[in-house]
């Protein structure tokens, strides 16, 4: 009994590890192309869900199709409406690998043919010579795992778990399911893995350990533990990420209420179809079979009033402080290349903030210490998380674009402490701010990568500007007009401002030429929406601060 039982805490460790690798494996395989695949081909609602789905049984995770596309929000490549539809498919493609495992993993002999896949993937993800064919070495190494784990998990439950009076807890009828979605739900938020739990309950059924009702009990509990996911995931992130969650927290609770409701008429339906289809029905096909039925009606409830919900969650966690990040968090550092379009994005709205703080001491407002506090809490955050990207394994391109990051972020840092110093050019001379006025409004005002070519224009004219007013001084020492000691200072002040204009506008047209490199064709609504979303919420800061 308690080998058994041992052996059958082993093997959910298997299948547990064999998950995790085939999704990480998977995604490393696919994931630049599968992501870009997913900003193009989501404009419309059905393409969305069928994306959703088909990714998620690509990378054997909706957890990571739902932090990806989280990031995706962010960096304002996909409108949230777009993101929805997405979120939905993933939920109807986690039951595909409920019907893999109850109609191969179960039926066959498969656990024969693991060890063998396990050798394969092993050769490929040792000797692969491109971090492709590791990714599909690592996949198909969790791919055997996951089956010899299930092939022992079957075992210790017919020998060890079979005794078990299950029945008794279907026998206390509504609360008994309630219970089941309870325990189902705590599983899936506790292993982060609704898949590895399915699996298991499949499992159960297909050995006689658990009565159908139950186990369909347990499946609603899982799909709703995957929320956790989401919710966990936005504690500490923008509002972008914080709606996206709560739309997914909506869909699977009305999903998960829907098939409390009609539990027992689609368990009749399912079984009548078995009956009709199969000479002996299969519990763990009844399962697969519900597992999908009510994601799908899930689906279509949500799809008539998808745009209605976007709206009112557009309208929701819009009071952010001006220090809090706006499209980076954590699930931008799901792929590299969405890092590093986020991260500039950040960049350059931390060059926005500086250049209207420049612009109210222009206009002789003084700087404001709370923006500046904002800043500096920005420039430590964008720190932190370049350094939690500099970790990860970067393909060339990625890697030069990351200390192109770096050295943006040093220069906005020198910029920042030349702040002062525009003060005080101030007291000395009140109109000597005046022509840098056009190109800081400029850098407040543009959008990127559009405005480059006008920012340049203006960073040539104030620096002519300046060039002229350096010849008139020169001019006005040797009139003697002017000390040597007034001149000094003055072409100090003048070389502090050059070298304010000059990092603050490299980083900026920097990160924003980033932007174009980084940018892909996507549909053309969905751009304008989301990235319309972010451009309000920058200007309404920059105004603030000037």
């Amino acid at each position: 009994m308690w080998s058994d039982a041992l052996m059958a805490f082993g093997a959910f460790g298997l299948i547990l590890l064999g998950m995790d690798w085939m999704s990480r494996g998977l995604k490393t395989a696919a994931g630049p192309s599968l992501m870009q695949f997913l900003q193009r081909w989501t404009g419309k609602p059905l393409h969305g869900v069928l994306f959703g789905g088909i990714a998620t049984v690509a990378v054997q995770s909706s957890s990571a199709i739902t932090v990806t596309t989280i990031g995706f929000v962010n960096a304002g490549i996909l409108s949230l409406q777009n993101a929805a539809f997405v979120i939905y498919g993933s939920n109807v493609g986690t039951s595909v690998t409920g019907w893999f495992i109850a109609l191969v993993g179960l039926q066959f002999k498969i656990d024969t043919l693991a060890l063998p896949i396990i050798g394969a993937g092993a050769v490929l993800q040792l000797f692969g010579q491109s971090a492709r064919r590791k990714g599909v070495g690592e996949g198909l190494i969790g791919f055997g795992m996951l089956f010899l784990g299930l092939s022992f998990l079957k075992q210790s439950f017919d020998a060890a778990f079979v005794d078990i009076e299950f029945v008794a807890l279907g026998q206390l009828g509504f609360w008994g399911i309630l219970l089941g979605v309870f325990l189902g739900t705590l599983l899936s938020t506790v292993m982060q893995a609704s898949i590895a739990v399915i699996a298991l309950v499949i499992t159960a059924v297909s050995a006689g350990v658990l009565p159908l009702p139950l186990a369909a009990a347990f499946v609603i509990g899982a799909n709703l533990g995957t929320t956790s996911t989401a919710i966990m995931s936005t504690l500490a992130a923008t509002a972008k990420a914080k709606r996206l969650a709560m739309l997914h927290v909506i869909f699977n609770v009305l999903t998960g209420v829907v098939a409390l409701l009609l539990l027992s008429p689609l368990l009749w339906l399912i079984s009548q179809l078995q009956h009709w289809l199969f000479q002996q029905p299969e519990p763990a096909v009844s399962l697969a079979l519900f597992h999908t039925l009510f994601n799908v009606l899930g689906v279509l409830l949500m799809w008539p009033i998808t745009s209605r919900l976007v709206l009112y969650l557009n309208g929701r966690f819009r009071r952010q402080p001006i220090g809090q990040l706006r499209a980076l968090d954590a699930s931008s550092l799901t792929i590299p290349a969405l890092a590093i379009k986020t991260l500039s994005m950040e960049t350059l709205r931390v060059g926005q903030l500086l250049a209207a703080q420049a612009l109210a001491i222009s206009r002789g407002k003084g700087t404001d210490s709370d923006v500046v506090d904002s800043i500096r809490q920005l420039q430590t955050e964008l720190v932190h998380y370049m350094l939690q990207l500099s970790k990860q394994p970067l393909a060339e391109q990625e890697a030069k674009a990351l200390s192109e990051l770096v050295q943006n972020q040093l220069r906005l840092e020198m910029t920042l402490q030349l702040l002062p110093a525009l003060s005080r050019h101030l007291v000395a001379d009140q109109d000597g701010l005046k022509p840098e006025q056009p190109l800081w409004q400029q850098l407040v005002a543009a959008h990127w990568p559009q405005d480059a070519a006008l920012v340049r224009g203006s960073y040539r004219d104030v620096m002519k500007q300046r060039q002229q007013l350096k010849k008139q001084l020169y001019q006005l020492v040797l009139a003697e007009k002017l000390t040597n000691d007034s001149g000094g200072d003055l072409l100090l002040r003048f070389a502090e401002l050059r070298r304010f204009n000059q990092q603050l506008t490299k980083a900026m047209l920097a990160a924003g030429h980033m932007q174009s490199q980084y940018q892909t064709p996507e549909p053309a609504e969905g751009k304008a929406a989301a990235g319309a979303d972010i451009h309000e919420d920058n200007q309404k800061d920059n105004m603030n601060a000037s």
